[in-house]
């Protein structure tokens, strides 16, 4: 009996560990934040919720193969979320279900590789490695397999408070590849659960990136499915801790990032909220004369 319950102790741990790990997708170490983010991509899309299971144990894999059991990766449960993204896109822009599981174990596999040595290259700045190896993974093999079709046109909306509301959970789901104001509430619960104020940041830097991307001649169909969203909320919810100017001025660059890659033709995905959350936090650190609040370590921070 003894052995049965330790073994399901070591399970529950493991399982708790997975879940954090794709908890840190949305930047939070926190089971909850994972399980609730793992329901929202499953209502959203069954497919999708495969592809992000496939990338995080490819990543789990991965890291227990390259990495010692003690090391900061394992610890911290950063071994899966780049895996999950990797996965989710290659899911999200390859049709075929064959041809998608194969590029998303691969792309999986890259993703973990690279971030060890992005990890180094980065902390000669103290800088965190957020999603840029799904990106860059992403990046390489998009043009080559990436599906080409056309985009259907959206339908009128009516623009209103419950409209609005709306849109603001709807521009969180995009951060896994999901749409839908339903897999965003999942997301905004999973970051209440971590800390109420993480979900406020979220929803504001959503609604803002949204207000801005409408300034900049965006049609209102757009901006209401939550397309426009996501990069803000993330930048906001990893600049927050530095203070809420330093926030503001990350969501308005990744927005303009965004814009400028819209405008060259390039699928940005989330690399205008890292690009954004570097520059803010090389600022904020010259400004303030200090690292403040960027996190513990430069992998991924805590806040």
């Amino acid at each position: 009996m003894s052995t049965v319950l330790h073994s399901d102790a070591a399970f529950g741990a493991q399982l708790r560990s997975f879940a954090r790990a794709i908890g840190q997708i949305v930047l939070q170490r926190n089971a909850a934040t994972g399980a609730l983010l793992f329901a929202g991509v499953l209502c959203a899309s069954p497919r999708l919720a495969c592809a992000l299971v496939i990338g995080a144990i490819v990543g789990n894999v991965i890291t227990v193969i390259t990495d010692s059991a003690d090391s900061l990766v394992i610890r911290e449960d950063l071994y899966g979320f780049n895996g999950a993204l990797a996965a989710l896109a290659a899911f999200t822009f390859i049709r075929d279900a064959s041809q998608a599981t194969a590029v998303a174990i691969v792309a999986a596999m890259f993703a973990t590789l690279l971030a060890s040595p992005l990890t180094r290259a980065l902390s000669l700045r103290d800088l965190p490695i957020f999603s840029s190896p799904a990106i860059i993974v992403t990046w390489c093999w998009m043009p080559l397999l990436a599906d080409r079709g056309e985009v259907g046109a959206l339908g009128p909306v009516r623009a209103g408070v419950a409209a609005l509301t709306m849109s603001a959970f709807a521009g969180l789901a995009p951060i896994v590849f999901a749409s839908g104001a339903v897999a965003g509430a999942f997301i905004a619960a999973g970051l209440f659960a971590a800390r109420p104020a993480r979900a406020g940041w979220a929803l504001a830097g959503s609604a803002l990136g949204a207000a801005l991307h409408g300034l900049c001649g965006t049609s209102d169909a757009v901006l209401l499915s939550g397309a426009c969203g996501f990069n803000a909320a993330l930048a906001a919810l990893a600049i927050a801790p530095q203070g809420a100017r330093y926030a503001f001025v990350a969501i308005a660059l990744a927005v303009a990032i965004e814009r400028i890659a819209d405008c060259a033709g390039i699928a940005a995905l989330t690399a205008p909220f890292v690009l954004a959350s570097w520059a803010t936090m090389l600022v904020a650190r010259r400004v303030e004369g200090s690292s403040k609040g960027g996190g513990s370590h430069v992998v991924h921070p805590h806040i």
